[in-house]
């Protein structure tokens, strides 16, 4: 059985790294204060001929695609190297690279054959958000130490010419590491991000994404694993939840959309009769606890800075 494509996965990884260091420098000066740029989010070519001819715009880029594409990459070996212990065919880690935003839409391997058990369905649904979370954790602690806290006004009333800054969400994880760094801030203050903190940012949103508990997201897989056909009388609540968060931020909507697609109902394993042992269990918890150090109800935002 075929296993995917080598040289195509490390064709798509070079593309990503291209995509995401021009357009990641434009997101990372973008959200912050004191560097101001004109850079537009797209894989234009003016976009491409200045963040790679000019040093300072390009090592912003590569400070955030370097540690982001490491983050990604090791999330999805997570799930490779489990698919190897089980013997279970899968294809490499495949990067997308997008021409807008981040420059990159995440990566992905695919599984190419049925799952036995949910023990073995549990052991390779966490090994990526594991080895993703232990990846960003560095990058996460060392971004917080390496940003400077500073006060912000923001415009109600804003105006074509006001400057917008993109606000990354606050996660528990980030939200302690800045409370030990840089104690209480005040109101008004915000974290001008350096772009490893914008890189596990990054690596939070993926993680925290995947491990929703619902369809064949990797949340999905662990909530079936846990209470096997329980999740599909649990399916359709969580599904009204997620669309509920979708007042609070409107991208909620658009992953309604996404598991409505993937389907709502987790396909059964070969075999269900087999219970998770203990240990199964624990790291049922530890799951969880990673989704909510991850979990930001605000993903990310945009604010007018009123004139200093």
């Amino acid at each position: 059985m075929r296993t995917g494509s080598w040289p195509l996965a490390a064709t798509l990884l070079a593309v990503t790294f291209f995509t995401a260091t021009t357009l990641g420098g434009a997101f990372a000066i973008a959200s912050r204060t004191d560097v101001v740029s004109d850079l537009v989010p797209l894989l234009l070519p003016v976009t491409i001929a200045r963040v790679w001819t000019n040093p300072e715009l390009l090592a912003w880029g590569l400070r955030f695609s370097v540690p982001t594409l490491f983050i990604l990459l090791c999330h999805e070996l997570g799930h490779w190297f489990a698919c190897r212990r089980h013997r279970l065919p899968a294809t490499p880690p495949y990067f997308l690279p997008a021409p807008i935003g981040l420059g990159t839409f995440g990566a992905f391997i695919r599984i190419r054959a049925a799952i036995r058990s949910k023990r073995e369905l549990l052991e390779v649904a966490v090994a990526g958000p594991f080895a993703g979370f232990v990846a960003l954790l560095p990058f996460a602690l060392l971004g917080v130490a390496l940003s400077e806290p500073v006060r912000i006004w923001i415009d109600e009333a804003p105006r074509a010419d006001s400057l917008l800054l993109y606000l990354p969400g606050e996660s528990l994880l980030v939200r302690a590491a800045s409370l030990l760094v840089h104690g209480p801030l005040a109101e008004g203050m915000v974290l001008n991000p350096h772009p490893f903190l914008l890189a596990a940012w990054v690596g939070l949103f993926a993680t925290m994404l995947n491990l929703l508990p619902l369809a064949q997201l990797d949340g999905g897989h662990v909530l079936y694993a846990a209470v096997g056909r329980a999740q599909r009388r649990l399916a359709a609540p969580l599904w009204v939840a997620l669309a509920a968060m979708g007042l609070l931020w409107s991208g909620w909507w658009l992953w309604c959309v996404v598991v409505l697609v993937l389907g709502l109902r987790h396909p059964p394993v070969l075999d269900e009769s087999a219970p998770l042992a203990g240990r199964d269990r624990v790291w049922v918890a530890v799951t969880l606890v990673i989704f909510l150090l991850c979990f930001m109800p605000v993903p990310i935002r945009f604010v007018a800075l009123a004139p200093g």
